[in-house]
């Protein structure tokens, strides 16, 4: 069963495997409902609150519909600036990340064009970060070199020009298993009782004969 998730604005039914967020739209059922009480109007017909109730009345009952919610519009810019911001890598990872120069991504920052490609993957690392601020996972210098996605990190992820939206997401799976793992373990050495020190470990005094 698939259930929605949304980061950072945008939302997906589950995490797709080309690092675009997938956008449903679901207005369709409540307009054809209200174009066909406003065409009443339009016709001659009388708007009242008897027929207002029982309209709502049937669109209550109508087959759900899913509400859209459109992801914001970031430029690449911006997401150049998510992505340090939340993945706080170097500059020199991020122009191996591209395949670009260090003043390159000086220049995406300042605003220049940015060629389609790396537009995209600028948007799905970005789309990464959101996941991993919205799970409120802190990134290290550590945890940006773990290496997790078939002994890859999240940027060489992004630099074979694979889902990191999707490394994200498992990131976040390992991370919170590995959580409840130190929680299970700290409960367990909690409930253990101290062994009081024994005689027979005693180390022999310093005038004790040999």
């Amino acid at each position: 069963m698939s259930t929605t998730m949304t980061y950072g604005g945008w939302v997906t039914d589950r995490p797709a495997a080309t690092g675009v967020s997938s956008t449903v739209v679901r207005l369709a059922g409540w307009m054809v409902a209200a174009g066909a009480t406003l065409t009443g109007i339009g016709t001659g017909g009388e708007l009242s609150i008897e027929h207002l109730q029982r309209t709502a009345h049937e669109m209550h009952h109508m087959a759900p519909v899913v509400v859209a919610d459109v992801a914001p519009v970031r430029t690449p810019a911006q997401d150049l600036s998510r992505i340090r911001e939340v993945l706080k890598p170097a500059i020199s990872d991020l122009a191996t990340t591209f395949g670009v120069s260090r003043q390159s991504v000086y220049n995406w920052l300042n605003g220049e064009p940015v060629a389609e490609d790396n537009a995209a993957k600028l948007q799905d690392l970005a789309q990464a970060a959101d996941v991993l601020d919205h799970e409120g996972i802190t990134v290290n210098a550590a945890l940006l070199k773990r290496k997790f996605a078939n002994a890859r990190t999240l940027l060489q992820v992004a630099q074979a020009g694979e889902s990191a939206r999707d490394a994200a997401l498992q990131l976040v799976h390992i991370h919170k298993r590995e959580a409840a793992q130190r929680e299970r373990m700290a409960a367990r050495f909690a409930n253990r009782a101290k062994t009081p020190a024994s005689a027979d470990f005693d180390l022999p005094s310093a005038s004790d004969d040999a």
